[in-house]
């Protein structure tokens, strides 16, 4: 069983705790930006959705929307969305752009 406010990938505390809907927000604002061809908006969001933990047994709230649906931390959020969009063959440049932890 979980620790209150841990990731529920890497099991480390959860600093800066931001939740599912936050995240994809600021990827939405991020994809706006690029002009992605049509359709590939929708691909990178699904797959961001799809690979995102749905539960967590965390009780914290979001530093910036204030829900409790918080799950995992920003490096393991990181990791997931540089793994898409490097299956999705976005350049290093667009990846680093987006201002989360590089995995390369």
């Amino acid at each position: 069983m979980l620790n209150q406010n841990q990731c529920v990938i890497c099991w480390d505390s959860i600093s800066d705790p931001v939740c599912k809907g936050c995240y994809i927000k600021q990827i939405e604002i991020l994809l706006n930006d690029l002009n992605l061809e049509e359709g590939g908006y929708e691909i990178v969001l699904r797959k961001i959705k799809k690979q995102f933990p749905n539960e967590s047994l965390n009780n914290i709230d979001c530093i910036l929307c204030g829900k409790d649906n918080v799950a995992i931390c920003r490096y393991c959020f990181s990791i997931i969305l540089t793994n898409i969009l490097i299956d999705l063959n976005f350049s290093e440049e667009v990846i680093e752009n987006f201002g989360f932890n590089s995995v390369y």
